[in-house]
């Protein structure tokens, strides 16, 4: 919590965690807008719901990147009224979560037609990339990120609104030449 305030004291207004307890944390510190970087499945759909109806004023999302968990998020959200924000999760190399970007737009039209859960954007996390040579670093960022920015544009061309959220620790002085995508480095407090 002393790490959070000092951070929202600095100016930081946007937060992403990887429990719903550190959610629950960075809500109590005063946070306003929290990203749960997960999926959450089962009981902690209902946690992350709980926690939204505890602190309506703060803006919490977290990632899908799949139907089923899709389904399961909106159906809790459903039964407790209120609708949760998500992110797709893409899998840019890292092959820990997410799903591959040519099947992202498939998991896009199936959640826009679900109740209790709305699509705000695409999560891209690239922190297999930590080359020491910066060059070579940006190279593969460059390569990683372009099908999720051709991705984006589809979205776009469509009438879509989109919000990227891109990168982590070693990749962000490269995504922070980007524009109009959001950085996400996790480790720079530490």
């Amino acid at each position: 919590p002393e790490v959070a305030r000092l951070l929202l004291e600095a100016g930081i207004k946007k937060f992403k965690c990887a429990t719903i307890a550190e959610a629950e944390m960075l809500a109590n510190a005063g946070a306003k807008d929290i990203l749960l970087a997960y999926q959450p499945t089962g009981p902690k759909i209902v946690r992350f719901a709980t926690l939204i109806q505890a602190f309506p004023e703060i803006d919490f999302s977290c990632l899908i990147d799949n139907r089923e968990t899709a389904a399961q998020i909106s159906n809790v959200m459903q039964l407790n009224k209120i609708t949760a924000s998500v992110y797709i999760d893409l899998n840019v190399g890292m092959n820990r979560t997410g799903i591959p970007t040519s099947a992202a737009l498939e998991l896009y039209d199936f959640v826009c037609k679900l109740d209790g859960i709305e699509i705000v954007g695409l999560h891209a996390y690239d922190g297999h990339l930590r080359d020491a040579d910066l060059e070579v670093r940006t190279q593969q960022c460059d390569a990683s990120y372009k099908p999720v920015e051709e991705l984006a544009e589809k979205l776009k061309s469509s009438g879509k609104k989109i919000n990227i959220i891109a990168g982590g620790t070693p990749t962000f002085p490269i995504h922070a030449k980007r524009k109009e995508i959001e950085c996400s480095p996790g480790t720079l407090i530490y």
